[in-house]
């Protein structure tokens, strides 16, 4: 296959049959195969139709069409050209001349996939099998043209109440396999429609009247809890307004004069996923629907009374409250050396003092004036609920604290108190800047008074180093708003692998530390990806903060 360095056959089948899974918002190999065979016990040519589609998109997607190589094996370029082979199977089976338009008929559905993709994109919603769809419906507008037949099989045997069965069981374990409980409740949301056709006196097994629960019910429930949302509450309300929205729509389908000539296949099931989407998740869509996201959010659960999660945060998830970067030198006088406001100048110069208490001065106005975002609050949120053990913060502006979040471990101390540097006695703000006229020095020991936050070149607090280690020992260590440029901070990331912890970073730029295979990297401010994370893992105000 191709690739870089070509793929092998292994490979390229796992991909086929990826790419049939993909059909029932499945994932893997078994789970296409299951599904195959499913296909073929109801209609062995539409098991060819849908096979030839995935094997073409399979051996072209990557070298023709631009395919990654993510986007090939997970089958995802593959299962538009199955449903375009599964529709093409009448065509397959009659031969003749029409049957050879079926290979460009897959070629349009592969050339339609990356704008369908972008467009898509824009909306920050999932393209499911569009292309695919579109192609079905222009190649039926191109056979009316042709005035050909499209859909009817000829001399096809009919299915018997043995090869229904058959194909129910094989469906239902392929879905079982992927979530067990999505899977129980798609076949019993499935069963109910049925029955509800059966009482009308309408044979649930014509095209007609199974599309309902083929192609709306049992997709519609499955697809937010076991493939879109795995492991988030909202995942259920998605899939109830998901398979609401997707009944309506096939109901209301025939009553639309303009839609006469076209059938609505996956049509509804596709307006109901993007309905709940947008219903549902809202604004933040791109967030629930992100696999890092959603990876991130399972290793917390996971971790959840088993080692438990730490985390780091830094001055990018206090920017959003008006805090400037404390890094970034915004607090300091223009046009003045970096060295000038170290911690050997404020021990060895009085004007070196002036400039650091000068500098503490406005940065903590600043903090005076700031107050949590939902990134805070959603941390604390965590907290209370027991998802996140603890919260290393490389910050100084205590808002941890304000938001709620307790036992917050400050790595470079607090703006908002002043500490002997001898004897380490706490005490208040002086009052009119006096340090402009006088040194400070501690009532208790006559040493120098300082801000209590660390300067450059002063060592951290060694109990708050030590209580910093002991909280790197986890199971999860999320990085929210650091690029781990500090070496402390680098450090207890380094901490966090050699105790085996799963590692989390969320950023909106580099990283000085590199990134090993199984870390998560989401690319987000902390802001709008911290609610989301606390939302999809059950909290049920954090949505809200984080549309705030």
């Amino acid at each position: 296959m191709p690739g870089d360095g070509d793929q092998g056959w292994q490979e390229s089948v796992r991909a086929w049959l990826k790419a049939l899974a993909q059909v029932a918002f499945l994932d893997t190999p078994l789970q296409g195969a299951l599904l195959l065979v499913a296909i073929a016990l109801l209609s062995p040519w539409s098991a060819i139709g849908a096979g030839l589609g995935a094997a073409v998109a399979i051996l072209l997607g990557r070298r023709l069409f631009g395919q990654s190589a993510t986007e090939w094996a997970a089958g995802l370029g593959g299962y538009d050209a199955a449903l375009v082979g599964l529709a093409w199977s009448g065509v397959l089976a009659r031969g003749g001349g029409p049957a050879f338009l079926f290979p460009l008929a897959i070629l349009a559905c592969l050339a339609l996939r990356r704008p369908v993709c972008r467009l898509a994109q824009l909306w920050h919603l999932p393209a499911l099998g569009l292309c695919g769809l579109l192609t079905v419906w222009i190649s039926l507008f191109a056979f009316t043209v042709l005035k050909a037949d499209f859909w009817s099989f000829d001399k096809a045997p009919a299915p018997g109440v043995a090869d229904y069965a058959g194909a129910i069981v094989l469906v239902a374990t392929a879905m079982a396999t992927k979530n067990f409980k999505s899977a129980a409740i798609a076949a019993m949301g499935a069963a109910m429609v049925a029955m509800l056709l059966l009482v009308r006196e309408a044979d649930p097994r014509t095209i007609g009247n199974a599309g309902l629960w083929a192609f709306t019910v049992a997709p519609a429930l499955f697809a937010f809890p076991a493939t879109l949302l795995p492991g988030c509450r909202h995942g259920w309300m998605a899939a109830a307004v998901a398979t609401l929205t997707a009944t309506l729509v096939w109901l209301a389908w025939p009553h639309f004069a303009l839609l006469d000539d076209v059938p609505p296949l996956m049509a509804p099931l596709f307006v109901g996923i993007w309905v709940a989407i947008l219903t549902v998740l809202g604004r933040n869509r791109d967030l629930f629907l992100n696999p890092e996201l959603q990876h991130a959010a399972k290793l917390i659960a996971d971790a959840h009374n088993n080692g438990g999660t730490c985390v780091l945060t830094g001055a990018g998830i206090g920017t959003a409250s008006g805090i400037p970067d404390y890094t970034s030198g915004a607090w300091l006088a223009p046009g003045v050396p970096l060295h000038q406001y170290g911690f050997q100048a404020f021990i060895a110069d009085r004007g070196s003092r002036i400039l650091y208490w000068d500098a503490c001065d406005w940065f903590r106005e600043c903090v005076l004036k700031a107050k949590p975002n939902p990134a805070h609050r959603a941390l604390a949120d965590l907290g209370h609920s027991g998802l996140i053990g603890g919260i290393i913060t490389q910050n100084v502006d205590g808002l941890h604290q304000a938001a709620g979040s307790s036992g917050v471990i400050e790595l470079h101390g607090s703006i908002h108190h002043v500490h002997c540097l001898l004897c380490r006695t706490t005490t208040t703000w002086p009052a009119d800047a006096e340090w402009r006229r006088n040194d400070m020095f501690c009532a208790q020991c006559e040493g120098f008074l300082k801000p209590a936050v660390i300067a450059f070149g002063e060592d951290i607090s060694p109990a708050a180093w030590r209580d910093a280690q002991a909280a790197a020992t986890c199971k999860v260590f999320l990085v929210a708003g650091s690029q781990l440029a500090v070496s402390s901070a680098a450090t207890l990331t380094a901490t966090a692998r050699a105790n085996g912890a799963n590692c989390i970073f969320l950023t909106t730029g580099w990283l000085a530390v590199p990134v090993f295979p199984g870390d998560r990297v989401l690319v987000s401010p902390a802001e709008r990806a911290l609610p989301v994370l606390a939302a999809y893992l059950g909290l049920p105000t954090a949505l809200g903060q984080g549309r705030s």
